[in-house]
């Protein structure tokens, strides 16, 4: 079993392609340091991607604890969640167990980080009706955005054979907005936000920030789709 160093992780291992600037500068950084120590290891990539699983799931159980410390301890472990999730590509390319069961639990792991993040500052929120309504309407309208390119999918298939758009924002417009729309959603900028949030304890605002933007995020989606062709 190959044992590269910290350097030849780095150099060899590591794929920088269309990383958040977070995920770039630190995370990529301490993740060769997780890398090295499981490609020692009997530990698989995909134990690695469950493991990542757990950290976002503790993490959004911290959150969901009233207090100041416990907010900090969520973002912590939604930062291990972000360095793993570096690292077990990294394992999988120095062990070649590169997997589509592999890629699936990558996709899975956002979706499920998402749905604690904002479940945790729900249960946080419990006393607020007003911000508890919004953090479920964040939930709900996070879920939609995710299955309504699938049902997108199934209609194109069976219509063409083959999946027209996939990815509608990156396709059908190309301008710095719709890219930073984009990176709102994705797990490295959430979790960056969320890290501001527990820093100056303004869990509320955030909360129905994304609210809001999961709602505006899901309906202009859905019309982009139906107005391609």
């Amino acid at each position: 079993m190959e044992k590269p160093s910290t350097r030849e992780i780095r150099n060899k291992y590591q794929v920088f392609s269309r990383n958040a600037w977070y995920v770039r500068t630190v995370c990529r950084k301490l993740s060769v340091y997780f890398a090295w120590f499981f490609a020692r290891t009997s530990i698989t990539p995909n134990q690695i991607s469950l493991l990542m699983i757990l950290m976002g799931i503790i993490g959004g159980v911290f959150l969901a604890m009233p207090g100041y410390v416990n907010g900090l301890l969520g973002v912590l472990f939604l930062h291990l969640f972000l360095i793993l999730d570096c690292t077990d590509g990294e394992v999988a390319r120095i062990k070649r167990k590169v997997s589509s069961k592999g890629k699936f639990l990558d996709l899975i792991a956002n979706d499920i980080v998402f749905v604690s993040i904002f479940s945790g500052l729900c249960f946080r929120m419990y006393q607020d009706s007003f911000v508890l309504i919004a953090g479920f309407g964040a939930i709900i309208f996070f879920l939609f955005s995710k299955l309504f390119p699938l049902y997108a999918k199934v209609a194109d298939e069976k219509l063409t054979g083959k999946y027209l758009n996939p990815i509608i924002f990156n396709t059908k417009f190309k301008s710095k907005v719709c890219q930073i729309i984009i990176d709102l959603a994705s797990p490295p900028h959430v979790i960056a936000i969320i890290t501001f949030g527990a820093i100056f304890n303004i869990f509320p605002y955030i909360l129905f920030s994304y609210a809001i933007f999961f709602f505006l995020y899901f309906f202009v989606s859905l019309f982009l789709r139906l107005n391609m062709r």
